[in-house]
This record gives structure tokens, sequence and C-alpha cells, in this order.
């Protein structure tokens, strides 16, 4: 940035992306024949921060069913997967 009086200042900022599975919830209920279904419905936020203040979010919401491959999940989602689905 120019003051104009031929000095120049230089700003640095640190910038992160975070991205976590911020939101967990298991879900129960039936399909349409009637037959019981549990899934786990993953919120995944995405925080862009700036010297620790966030600038940006968004979100992305994806459901994991009984057989799903569920092994890229982080830890914390594959744990409660492997509690309602079994191991």
């Amino acid at each position: 940035m120019d003051s104009g009086a031929g000095l120049t200042k230089e700003t640095t900022m640190s910038l992160t992306k975070n991205v976590t599975a911020d939101k967990i919830e298991v879900v129960t209920g039936q399909d349409g024949d009637g037959n019981d279904v549990t899934s786990v419905q993953v919120r995944t936020a995405t925080r862009i921060v700036e010297d620790g203040e966030v600038i940006s979010s968004a979100y992305h919401r994806h459901v994991i069913s009984a057989g799903d491959d569920y092994s890229q999940e982080p830890a914390n989602v594959q744990a409660i997967c492997a509690a309602v689905f079994g191991a």
C-alpha cells in the first residue's frame, strides 16, 4: 500500500481453512415398506479464519446408511457409525 509519501506499508494476514464434522445425528425411521431404518447424518462446517476471526463459513450435509463405506470419515464419525451399524 502506498501512503503517497513514498512509504510502503505491508500487512501480513494469517488465513486458515478449518473443515470439521461439527454435527452428527443418528436418525431412525421407516422406509416405504415399513422397515425400520437407521442412518447417520453428518454436517460438515468449512470455516475460513483470518487472524483468529471467522470471515466465512459454509455447511454441507451428507447421510451414511447401513452398508455404506465410512472409512474416509473423521474418527468421531467412524466411531458413531460403528456403534450404530456394528463394527
